[in-house]
């Protein structure tokens, strides 16, 4: 918890020591690195099927660079490609083939009604996941069910913070996928910007979340152990309580053999 705390101390120092730099120069050094992971991330997502590695990775190094940390981009990128690849990968083909089966789905509920409500749901749990859960992959070491949970509660926690990663992610998809004519036009933005731009934008979300859940943690933690301390203090009050009566019991009886016993002293006498 202590090292928790301290990397939340050392952000906001960094946070403070980056407002003092010229907004000029920040912006710069915010674009050069915001191109860079996007590169990063598209080349890293020419097998598609190491998406979720690619944006779990994207993830982790934005919200590294955004505490300060000194990090080398591309070597920052790939390590943490390597260190999430197997779980990131599974998150995401759980997500594709969500997908797919809401698709099918989506084709029977126009001839089926029954499939109606099964299809809401797998809509919904999907979009509550999906934003929190790459971000979560490469912030903390879970195993990935944890991973899920916790992306599901941290959406309904924090409904305001979902939908705006939600709507970062989803609106130019929609814009592209919907009005071809405008991806035509503006691909190379998503070659060399526009997925780092989000990721970046969002991430700055994700930190304050992480930042409040973390310090949740933190007092639940120390109320947990005021409680146990308080309880072992009480058991303690309560075990010395019972020894003094066990001793006060063992002198009282010692009083008693004493006493009869000079009583059959005295009658033999």
């Amino acid at each position: 918890m202590s090292e928790i705390s301290n990397n939340r101390e050392e952000s906001r120092e960094n946070d403070r020591g980056k407002e003092k730099e010229p907004l000029l120069r920040r912006a710069m050094d915010a674009f050069g690195t915001i191109f860079a992971l996007n590169v990063c991330f598209v080349v890293g997502c020419i097998p598609i099927f190491t998406v979720g590695a690619s944006l779990s990775a994207l993830y982790a190094m934005c919200i590294r660079l955004q505490e300060d940390e000194e990090e080398t981009v591309v070597a920052g990128f790939i390590h943490e490609f390597k260190r999430n690849f197997k779980q990131s990968t599974i998150a995401y083909f759980f997500i594709l083939l969500a997908i797919f089966v809401m698709y099918f789905e989506f084709l029977l509920v126009k001839r089926v009604t029954g499939f109606i409500s099964t299809f809401y749901t797998g809509i919904l749990v999907t979009e509550l996941i999906f934003p929190f859960l790459f971000p979560l992959i490469a912030r903390y070491n879970n195993k990935l069910g944890t991973t899920v949970r916790n992306s599901l509660a941290l959406a309904i926690t924090y409904k305001g913070s979902w939908l705006k990663v939600f709507i970062a992610w989803f609106a130019p998809i929609f814009i592209c996928v919907r009005y071809p004519i405008i991806f035509v036009n503006i691909w190379y933005l998503w070659v060399l910007f526009i997925f780092g731009a989000i990721a970046y934008g969002t991430s700055t979300t994700m930190r304050k979340i992480f930042r409040l859940n973390e310090k949740k943690l933190e007092e639940t933690a120390r109320k947990a152990e005021e409680e146990a301390k308080k309880a072992k203090e009480e058991a303690e009050a309560a075990a010395k309580l019972l020894e003094a009566e066990a001793e006060a019991e063992e002198k009282d009886i010692d009083k008693e053999d004493t006493g009869n016993k000079e009583d059959l002293d005295s009658e033999q006498a």
